[in-house]
């Protein structure tokens, strides 16, 4: 005897296929909330570990060091792993590539013994296809990260006494709310744009806040 199975109908698969689309438009945007915090809490914990390291030399030389005028963390920097990223060579007490800093350059004029106080890793960087490779970027592949240190030592830095104005990074400059005219207490502070800011929604993340 033949058994006969019956197929489903077009109007059961459409019914499917809706459903699968509504369970969809529910997860995707929870499952990029949680990708989103997720970053934002990488990219505190990596401005954290640099400023951990910035106040290491402190401690060694008595000053922080003193970065590019642009205050941004890869301010001045080549793309290649040869050339001079002051930040970086700072810290880590040589090259991108690992050679030696030349004696007379401006990184190993000030970290003069050479001492690596942070050890940069492959996923700090920009990849090689990029179209700005080996620079340093946060979670968000985002490579305009500003650094502000406390140059007069009074413990706050604050714009006037330390910086004339605030860096901008991706056009995007903290207001008043979020960057206080008493200025901010620490010694070394860190903000780079949030993910989708803009000039109507300037979000940012702040290594104080």
């Amino acid at each position: 005897m033949r058994r006969h199975f019956r197929g489903f109908t077009l109007l059961e698969l459409l019914s499917v296929v809706a459903v699968i689309g509504i369970l969809a438009a529910m997860i995707f945007p929870a499952v990029r909330s949680v990708r989103v915090s997720a970053n934002q809490a990488r990219t505190k914990v990596q401005f954290s570990q640099w400023a951990a390291a910035l106040e290491g030399f402190r401690s060694e030389y008595g000053y922080y060091p003193v970065f590019d005028a642009t205050a941004l963390v890869n301010g001045g920097a080549t793309t290649a792993t040869t050339g001079d990223h002051l930040f970086h060579d700072i810290l880590a007490g040589r090259k991108r590539d690992g050679t030696a800093l030349l004696p007379t350059g401006p990184a190993a004029t000030q970290n003069r013994k050479l001492i690596g106080f942070y050890s940069f890793n492959e996923s700090d960087f920009t990849n090689a296809s990029s179209p700005t490779p080996n620079l340093l970027r946060d979670a968000f592949d985002n490579t305009e990260i500003a650094v502000l240190v406390d140059k007069n030592l009074d413990g706050v830095i604050k714009v006037g006494s330390d910086y004339a104005v605030l860096p901008a990074v991706g056009g995007l400059t903290p207001g008043a709310v979020d960057f206080p005219a008493a200025g901010v207490r620490a010694g070394v502070i860190f903000y780079a744009p949030a993910p989708g800011a803009d000039a109507a929604n300037p979000e940012f993340i702040f290594s104080w806040k």
